[in-house]
């Protein structure tokens, strides 16, 4: 009687066993999940907000955008801007050169806002 007893737990215990290993499954590790592309460029909204703002044109890094008229609480795209780098940004009014505004890009739509001359 006591043989039988521990050959049933020796047997239990086996089984225990043998299901644990199958439920662990081969123990391969996930593959890594891949983050989504990170944008190299961006837009930039260049806008007036003063009815005294506006240019003939929109410079960016000393380099003047094409067809970039900024007329007063107007505002300019300006596309495929380099994202991550500091950007400065000013316009020319008659022969007058406004302030500078700096701004570092991030993806997506940057603003830079013109509020005075």
């Amino acid at each position: 009687m006591r043989k039988s007893f521990f050959k049933k737990i020796f047997i239990s215990l086996v089984l225990i066993a043998v299901l644990a290993v199958i439920s662990a499954g081969c123990g391969t590790t996930a593959p890594p999940i891949n983050p989504p592309p990170i944008a190299t460029t961006c837009t930039v909204m260049v806008t007036s907000q003063d009815g005294t703002v506006w240019g003939q044109a929109v410079y960016m890094d000393g380099t003047q955008q094409p067809s970039t008229i900024l007329a007063p609480w107007g505002s300019v795209q300006i596309n495929n801007v380099t994202v991550g780098v500091r950007h400065a940004f000013y316009i020319i009014q008659g022969a007058t050169l406004s302030h500078t505004i700096y701004l570092t890009t991030v993806p997506g739509t940057n603003y830079v806002d013109f509020y005075w001359f």
